[in-house]
C-alpha cells in the first residue's frame, strides 16, 4: 500500500520525485517546483486519481497546502 507523503520539510524535487516513484506505473514524471500546478493537474487526470479527492491545485498558491490537502484526500 502507498501513502502519499507528507510534504512538510521537504523540498519540491524530494516530494515530487518520490510521489512519481510510488506511482510510477502511471507514468506521471516530473517537473521543475515553478510548474508544481501544471504537475498536480496532471496527477488529478491520471485514470487512477480519478477516483480519489484529488484537490484542485487553483485553490492553492504554495505547493506544500496542495500537497499537504492531497495526504488528507487520499491514502492509496
Amino acid at each position: 500500500m502507498a501513502v502519499i507523503l507528507d510534504p512538510r520539510n521537504l523540498t519540491w524535487d524530494y516530494w515530487c520525485a518520490r510521489t512519481a516513484e510510488q506511482f510510477a506505473a502511471q507514468q506521471l514524471g516530473t517537473l521543475p517546483e515553478d510548474r508544481w500546478q501544471e504537475w498536480g493537474m496532471a496527477l488529478s487526470g491520471i485514470g487512477y486519481f480519478t477516483k480519489s479527492s484529488v484537490p484542485d491545485t487553483r485553490g492553492f498558491s504554495k505547493w506544500q497546502d496542495w500537497a499537504f490537502a492531497l495526504t488528507g484526500a487520499m491514502t492509496v
